[in-house]
C-alpha cells in the first residue's frame, strides 16, 4: 500500500499518545467516522496499525484502541507496544480525550499553532509535578505554556492535615514553579522560550470549581484558571469559559 501524508500524521499522533480511539482519530483527521474506519482498516491490513478491544469501566459499549503495528513502528523507527487494560490506561485515555479536543480546536485557526505533550512523557522525564498534559500555543511571535489538570473530583481539595496529594498542595507547587520559572524541561521539549505560563483546571462540576476557587483567592494565583467539563465540551478550550478566582474575573479566553 502507498502511505498518504495523513496516514503518517495518524501514526505520529498514535506514537505520541501511545494509543488512540477511532473517535479521537476522527476528530483530528476526518470529517466522518465511516471514512475514518475505512482508512483504519486499510492501515490495519498493512500492519501499520493494530487494534485492541477495551471494555469501559463504567459500562456501555467497548471501544477499540489503535496502536502501532510492526510496519508502523518500523516506519517511525520506534518499538511497537500493545496497550494493556489498566486503571492507568483508563485515566490516560480520559486525558487524551481532552488533549485531542484541544488540538482539534486550534486546527481551524490558521494564525495559531498548538503542540501537545501527553502526561506519560512528562512522567517519564522524572518531573516532580506531573500535570495531566501540557501544550504550547503560539500566536504573533508569542508563545504560552499551559499545564492541564483534568480534575475528576477524586482528590481531596484541602486535607485537615498536610498532604502532598491534595489540590491545595498541588496549587502551591505550581506557584513555586511559576515564581521560580522552573519550566526549563518544557522549554527544551517544545524548543521554545515562553512568554506566559498558565495552569488550567477542568473541573467535573460547578461545586468542585467553587471548592477549588476558595483556595485561590490570593492574587499570586492569577496564573491558575478554572472551568467545568460541561463548558469545555460545549464551547471548546478557545471559548470564553475561564474563571480566575484570584482576580474574580470570568468568561475569559486563553487566546
Amino acid at each position: 500500500m502507498i502511505l498518504q501524508d495523513r496516514d503518517i500524521e495518524i501514526m505520529g499522533y498514535i506514537q505520541k499518545f501511545q494509543c488512540l480511539t477511532s473517535a479521537q482519530i476522527t476528530l483530528l483527521f476526518f470529517m466522518h467516522p465511516k471514512v475514518c474506519q475505512k482508512r483504519l482498516r486499510i492501515l490495519i491490513k498493512g500492519d501499520y496499525l493494530r487494534s485492541v478491544n477495551i471494555p469501559r469501566i463504567s459500562g456501555g459499549r467497548c471501544q477499540n484502541l489503535y496502536y502501532l503495528g510492526n510496519q508502523g513502528a518500523s516506519f517511525l523507527g520506534v518499538s511497537p507496544s500493545k496497550p494493556r487494560f489498566t486503571l492507568q490506561l483508563t485515566h490516560q485515555n480520559k486525558n487524551t480525550d481532552l488533549m485531542v479536543g484541544i488540538i482539534a480546536s486550534f486546527k481551524s485557526k490558521e494564525d495559531i499553532q498548538c503542540q501537545a505533550m501527553p502526561e506519560h512523557l512528562i512522567r517519564a522525564s522524572g518531573q516532580r509535578l506531573i500535570p495531566d498534559g501540557g501544550f504550547k500555543v503560539s500566536k504573533n511571535n508569542k508563545t504560552a505554556l499551559f499545564c492541564l489538570e483534568n480534575d475528576c473530583g477524586t482528590e481531596v481539595v484541602r486535607s485537615p492535615t498536610y498532604s502532598s496529594d491534595d489540590i491545595e498542595n498541588k496549587c502551591l507547587r505550581y506557584l513555586e514553579q511559576f515564581e521560580t520559572n522552573s519550566i526549563k524541561f518544557y522549554e527544551r521539549y517544545f524548543a521554545e522560550t515562553f512568554n506566559r505560563f498558565r495552569v488550567l483546571f477542568i473541573c467535573n462540576d460547578v461545586r468542585r470549581l467553587d471548592a477549588i476557587s476558595n483556595l485561590l483567592t490570593d492574587e499570586k494565583f492569577h496564573f491558575i484558571w478554572l472551568t467545568t467539563i460541561s463548558e469545555f465540551s460545549k464551547k471548546t478550550i478557545c471559548g470564553n469559559i475561564w474563571y480566575v478566582p484570584s482576580l474574580n474575573k470570568s468568561n475569559l479566553s486563553i487566546i
